[in-house]
């Protein structure tokens, strides 16, 4: 098994520079990191991580904190589960997955055992419980998930209010005065769930400046209770000509019972919807959106995390991701 000293010999440079190419610590040359790299895939030098934990003392892992909601699409939550994963790879972190149903104590726990170096929390709710803990231990963590107020931990999430916002202007735009928000579950809401929030108040907020009368209509994520709510809303004589969709189950079900009702897009309704990219892949949504980005957002944080443990103290940053507008051909002029 080649050695990082292998690696040095065969690029013809001292065993620091290898180390600054693989962590990423210090500046090397473009030519001098191809040389690097060019060892690395010819000798298939791997990282020892555990010689670079004993090094460090260091785990060299990240936990990843998952709370799951019964009312939440699935696919869509473990693309970011997927994307925190692969980027804690490329920096050279396992990835411990915690599940526990009583999160806060679950972190307290590998808090107070280091099992960790660091945490990432997915699913980020309102007063959510498990962040004073990050906060009173002093942790390195990030959030996937922005609190309405500041929670002194670091902070990384699409800006669900800005992807809302253009929705409804999209439509306004395009002459609209009537359309119908077609939301995620009331539990969803009531459970907190700041991504849900953020996007359905900014949604109602704008219809409101641009004096467009919107209906919410929530709607369950489970197949067939997804599919049964939308032929009430779309089979019914009032049906609605323009709608916004925020509800991933929704949105994937939506091209089907269209179709079976006979109905086209954006002939007889136009349709804007905020879902994940993964899901317009997987689906082939074809409908104007702002799409997710799960895997830049997981980079994002990650990177982040990885920043505050290589650096120390940093002050907590809240970072929004701007929103993206896929313009298709599903908006017609009102």
């Amino acid at each position: 098994m080649a050695t990082i000293g292998d690696v040095a010999r065969e690029a013809g440079v001292a065993r620091s520079t290898v180390s600054a190419v693989l962590t990423g610590r210090k500046l090397v040359m473009p030519e001098t990191r191809a040389r690097v790299e060019a060892a690395i895939a010819k000798l298939d030098y791997t990282v020892n991580s555990g010689a670079r934990a004993l090094a460090t003392s260091r785990t060299m892992t990240l936990g990843l904190v998952v709370r799951f909601h019964e009312a939440e699409f699935s696919p869509a939550l473990a693309t970011y589960i997927v994307a925190v994963t692969d980027a804690a790879r490329s920096h050279g972190y396992r990835v411990l997955l915690l599940t526990d149903f009583d999160g806060a104590e679950a972190i307290r726990t590998v808090v107070r055992t280091r099992q960790v170096d660091g945490l990432v929390l997915l699913s980020v709710v309102e007063d959510d419980p498990r962040i004073p803990p990050l906060v009173d231990n002093e942790f390195p963590s990030v959030l996937i998930g922005m609190p309405s107020t500041p929670s002194g931990v670091d902070a990384v999430d699409l800006d669900f209010a800005a992807g809302a916002r253009v929705l409804v202007d999209h439509l306004a735009d395009a002459g609209h005065r009537d359309a119908t928000f077609i939301t995620w579950p009331d539990e969803i809401y009531l459970s907190g769930r700041t991504y849900a929030s953020h996007f359905r108040d900014a949604c109602v907020a704008e219809a409101a400046r641009r004096e467009m009368r919107l209906s919410l209509e929530p709607c369950p994520v489970g197949p067939d209770q997804v599919r049964g709510a939308l032929r009430k809303i779309f089979g019914s004589g009032d049906r609605p000509t323009a709608v916004v969709v925020h509800n991933d189950g929704a949105v994937a079900m939506l091209p089907m019972v269209l179709q079976e009702l006979g109905l086209r897009v954006p002939e007889d309704c136009s349709v804007v919807s905020l879902h994940s990219a993964e899901l317009a892949r997987q689906f082939a949504i074809p409908y104007t959106a702002v799409e997710s980005q799960p895997e830049f957002v997981a980079t994002g944080a990650v990177e982040r995390l990885a920043h505050r443990l290589e650096s120390g103290p940093l002050a907590a940053a809240t970072i929004l991701v701007p929103p993206v507008l896929t313009v298709r051909d599903s908006v017609a002029q009102a």
